[in-house]
């Protein structure tokens, strides 16, 4: 049986995030900013990765007994930075399975972390983090094969997060995607493709103070911020613009947490909902001819994704921030 036959029937145990919440603090952590390549280095990882599961469940047992009831996670006060991240598939030489390398990106709040997803493969894979995040970037170009299914991709991938940019071909591509690290906390990424074959990895956010700080600053002086207005510019309607100007805000509960948007163009256009928060209900301005404006406030934290529903490829983001 080959290495690929192999990797499709084995399943990985799960626990693994909340051990590693209550462990991160008591490892050494490094920022992320390049990947190995060796089999001799993928093999020490694996032992790394090892030696700290032992570590946490070590943790885990300390914390139900009431020994561990003082770990926390390190707080940093760093100015946000950017990170890039450099993120590749590999097959693992022990495990004959799909992985991440690496399978920890570890950040400060508030930093910008311009990821890179490498996929030298032949099959499709993606990295996918769900709420607050919210993050699909598929690196998927016509050849590749999608391992559920069996079948061969004849269009790139359409679910990418907006702002994803994907190149390439078959056994060589690269998808290419920038987010901010706004909320604290660890969260797992993984490969839908091959999630249950274990490759998984996991996003650390380290709280960071000096982010915290800035956004209370943003809060504090609410009142004399601008309202916060999106227009949809003339020649929006023009394929491949995103139609929306800007395309990706952020807001803050009680601060500007009302967007308007303005329809400068010729051609009529909407502001509909695709995804939102659990228990939001979508919402839509319905038609809006040249010259006519929408307003919505927003009253959840989350990230709202929308578009136009008659040019589906205009999208635009909302991130909302509680205040």
């Amino acid at each position: 049986m080959n290495d690929r036959s192999t990797r499709r029937g084995l399943t990985t145990a799960g626990g693994l995030s909340v051990l590693l919440l209550v462990g991160l603090a008591a490892v050494a952590a490094a920022y992320v900013t390049s990947t190995q390549s060796s089999a001799d280095q993928l093999s020490a990882q694996e032992q790394q990765i090892s030696s700290m599961q032992s570590q946490l469940k070590l943790l885990a047992s300390q914390l139900a007994s009431g020994a561990g009831a003082n770990i926390s996670f390190p707080v940093m006060d760093q100015p946000p930075a950017i990170r890039t991240v450099r993120e590749t598939w590999y097959l693992s030489p022990s495990a004959h399975q799909d992985r991440f390398n690496p399978a920890f990106i570890i950040v400060n709040q508030g930093d910008t972390v311009k990821l890179t997803l490498i996929d030298n493969d032949t099959v499709a894979h993606d990295f996918v983090i769900g709420p607050p995040y919210n993050i699909i970037v598929n690196a998927t170009v016509p050849g590749l094969i999608n391992d559920l299914t069996g079948q061969t991709f004849t269009t790139p991938a359409t679910n990418n997060s907006p702002g994803a940019v994907v190149t390439g071909t078959p056994g060589n591509v690269s998808a290419r995607y920038s987010f901010v690290a706004r909320y604290a906390g660890i969260y797992e990424f993984v490969c839908t493709y091959h999630a249950q074959v274990g490759m998984i990895g996991y996003l650390v956010v380290l709280p960071n103070e000096a982010y915290t700080r800035a956004t209370t600053t943003l809060t504090s002086g609410g009142a004399a911020l601008a309202p916060v207005s999106v227009s949809i510019a003339q020649g929006a309607v023009d394929y491949p613009n995103t139609g929306f100007t800007p395309d990706n805000i952020t807001v803050v509960i009680g601060v500007n947490n009302t967007v308007t948007w303005t329809n400068n163009d010729l051609s009529i256009h909407t502001v509909t909902s695709s995804t939102v928060p659990a228990g939001v209900p979508p919402f839509s301005s319905g038609y809006l001819n040249t010259g006519d404006s929408y307003t919505y406030t927003f009253t959840v934290p989350g990230v709202y994704v929308y578009h136009c529903q008659l040019h589906p490829w205009m999208v635009g983001v909302v991130t909302v921030l509680a205040g």
